[in-house]
């Protein structure tokens, strides 16, 4: 199968892990595991360790694809990052994940994959929060769409939650990727963030068992991520493809919002311009002085198509495109030589520009975040860490079209 056993589960794992929690782990999977004595991970844990590593070592063709899955999501959490995500979600459901002790109470110097496993075992809504957190943090490219209007509110009553959990299972399940789908909701400020995990299309692979062939087949989890504001009235979708990404913003719209085609206007998609420095030239330079945090904004890549008539049809096309790279922020400037003019004119259209920001985080050296730009619709980058300052950068830098809205029309209803 496509993951790797080895990878995740290495000797370092299985000399750490406690032999009796891993026992846990592989009784939910007994009933596929009928050559594997589990009584020989209780008592003696030196003699338990060397059947695991010798059972892990054989590779995937031995595992259950159930384990597989099972140990990956374990390892996804088990590090520094993963073991904050489960405190922190441990703390906002109010369950105490506390540091174990041997018997005469002294501190157990725990890897954070024995804490990830302990919590899938003990915890599981813990462990499947952090885990959403995770997938919702992971997501750097975004399908974004623009409401009608600002101002609406997500109604996450249970009725509207229920409503759009079991439309977007239909809608899997019509995409032959199953009929499970769990959503996970989580709010943060004006913000509704969902998870929603869900299966893929079935997947057969060839694996070994003994002396014989044996073929399988298995459905994979996967995430989708959503992200609603009801002050800037956008939606943004991440996983799936771009017909499933409209799907769920409908589906949003429709069971969340109570309003149908929200997201479907004629300007739904038409969110990002480069307008700013096609109007000023190649000797465009981002404003940053608004936030003192900005240490420095570079232009380290951009692209420009030549455009041309068509004598046959009389449509424009593009008979060239230039793009010039620059780390030190003079993309523009490798762009003009390039086009032989530091303005674009007519016959130049800018497509895509990418950009460097260094932000003062306060501890440390400065965070650093690359964003490439490419209208009408995409902003990819990193969202996890300053989205809310490079958002504003681009917003202040007109870069993002300004959606007029009669916000007291919204207000009245």
């Amino acid at each position: 199968m496509g993951k790797n056993l080895k990878k995740f589960v290495n000797p370092k794992f299985v000399r750490t892990i406690d032999p009796e929690l891993v026992a846990r782990l592989f009784e939910r999977h007994r009933h596929v595991m009928p050559g594997f004595d589990l009584d020989a991970l209780q008592g003696n844990a030196q003699v338990a360790r060397e059947r695991l590593e010798a059972f892990f070592m054989r590779g995937n063709e031995h595992c259950p694809e159930g384990l597989i899955a099972d140990l990956h999501r374990i390892a996804e959490l088990g590090n520094a990052n993963g073991l904050r995500l489960l405190l922190n979600q441990a703390a906002r459901l109010k369950v105490a994940i506390t540091p174990e002790r041997d018997p005469d109470g002294r501190e157990q110097r725990q890897d954070p994959k024995h804490v990830a496993l302990r919590a899938f075992l003990d915890h599981p809504a813990v462990f499947d929060a952090a885990s959403d957190m995770l997938a919702l943090t992971a997501r750097c490219s975004l399908t974004e769409f623009a409401g009608l209007a600002e101002g609406f509110e997500a109604d996450l009553g249970d009725g509207p939650m229920s409503a759009f959990e079991a439309a977007a299972a239909k809608m899997f399940e019509v995409d032959h990727c199953g009929c499970y789908c769990r959503v996970g909701w989580y709010e943060d400020a004006d913000t509704v963030n969902l998870v929603l995990t869900h299966g893929s299309i079935v997947r057969t692979t060839p694996i070994l068992q003994g002396q014989e062939e044996r073929v399988i087949s298995y459905r994979a989890a996967e995430n989708a991520v959503l992200s609603y504001s009801a002050a800037s009235g956008r939606i943004k979708i991440g996983g799936g493809t771009p017909l499933r990404r409209s799907a769920l913003a409908e589906i949003f719209a429709s069971r969340i919002l109570e309003r149908p085609g929200f997201f479907a206007g004629p300007d739904a998609s038409n969110l990002y311009t480069l307008a700013p420095i096609e109007r000023v030239g190649c000797g465009f330079a981002f404003n940053h002085a608004f936030d003192p945090a900005i240490r420095r904004v570079r232009i380290v890549e951009a692209q420009a198509d030549q455009l041309s008539l068509d004598q046959v049809t009389s449509q424009t096309r593009i008979s060239s495109t230039s793009v010039a790279r620059d780390g030190d922020g003079g993309a523009l400037d490798r762009l003009a030589d390039a086009m032989r003019s530091r303005s674009f004119g007519p016959d130049w259209r800018l497509r895509h520009i990418v950009i460097r920001v260094n932000i003062d985080a306060g501890i440390g050296r400065p965070g650093q975040i690359t964003a490439k730009i490419t209208p009408p619709a995409s902003a990819i980058f990193a969202r996890h860490r300053f989205e809310e300052r490079i958002m504003t950068l681009l917003q202040r830098n007109g870069f993002l079209h300004e959606r007029y809205t009669d916000c007291a029309a919204i207000a009245a209803e």
